[in-house]
């Protein structure tokens, strides 16, 4: 893997990188351990390696099923994931369901929080890439850039595998969740793909991407400064009544 991997020593180097990440406009994600790779739920545990056919089975079934259940909307963007797949994809995985997803931030203080929000006793790690130089790689990949969506959703949901996509994605403005940790979605029209192995090679270049290490001695500090000097916490990145029924739970042994 040729992303640059750097360990962050301090404190200061934490904020410093998070400052120029944000003035850089870098789409950041933020991982608890260092599991060294971006893999998607779906392709992951007893997921891994089943057959492209048996997971678009269990894709549509999950989508089907939500659809199927689903009476109130918090915001009333939610409403079209009624009709549109990769908007259900997006609700489902701010829920916790499997999907092809990966969540992702334009925020690199609200990365940084994920991968110092648990797991003391392991080091976290903060994956980021240039936004600009996706956007300019990323429509080399269609044919019509107009009718990139379509062209997506044609080869991500087909029975075998098309070309190989690599989309960012976000959902329209009213869901909560998403406008609260300004966020965006990463997923691939293949499955199992390393999402670390795709944004290199589409992007083709060492600089516009990089990992680095947030040792476990430092997860506690940063916590309490973004929270005290950022606002960034769970009550604030979980403004719906499921996410603060968790935050107001917790308070219970």
């Amino acid at each position: 893997m040729a992303w640059k991997t750097h360990t962050l020593a301090t404190e200061g180097e934490v904020f410093e990188l998070l400052i120029r990440w944000r003035g850089d406009k870098w789409y950041s994600r933020g991982q608890s351990k260092c599991y060294n790779c971006l893999i998607p739920s779906i392709d992951r545990d007893a997921m891994n390696g089943k057959f492209r056919p048996e997971k678009i089975n269990l894709e549509r079934r999950s989508i089907d099923i939500f659809r199927a259940s689903a009476r109130f909307f918090s915001h009333p963007g939610e409403i079209l994931a009624l009709t549109d797949d990769l908007i259900a994809l997006a609700i489902l995985r701010h829920h916790g369901a499997r999907t092809r997803l990966l969540d992702w931030s334009r925020s690199p203080f609200v990365a940084a929080y994920f991968a110092v929000c648990c797991d003391d006793d392991e080091d976290g790690e903060i994956w980021g890439f240039d936004e600009s130089e996706y956007m300019k790689k990323g429509v080399s990949q269609w044919s019509n850039t107009v009718e990139w969506k379509y062209e997506f959703e044609k080869a991500a949901f087909c029975p075998g595998n098309g070309l190989d996509f690599f989309v960012c994605m976000t959902y329209p403005t009213g869901f909560g969740r998403q406008n609260a940790q300004d966020g965006l979605y990463s997923l691939t029209s293949v499955f199992d793909r390393d999402h670390a192995e795709r944004i290199e090679q589409l992007l083709n270049k060492p600089e516009s991407h990089a990992r680095y290490l947030i040792p476990k001695t430092l997860k506690a500090t940063i916590r309490d400064r973004l929270r005290l000097e950022h606002g960034i916490w769970d009550v604030s990145l979980y403004p719906d009544s499921a996410g603060a029924a968790k935050t107001a739970g917790a308070v219970f042994p």
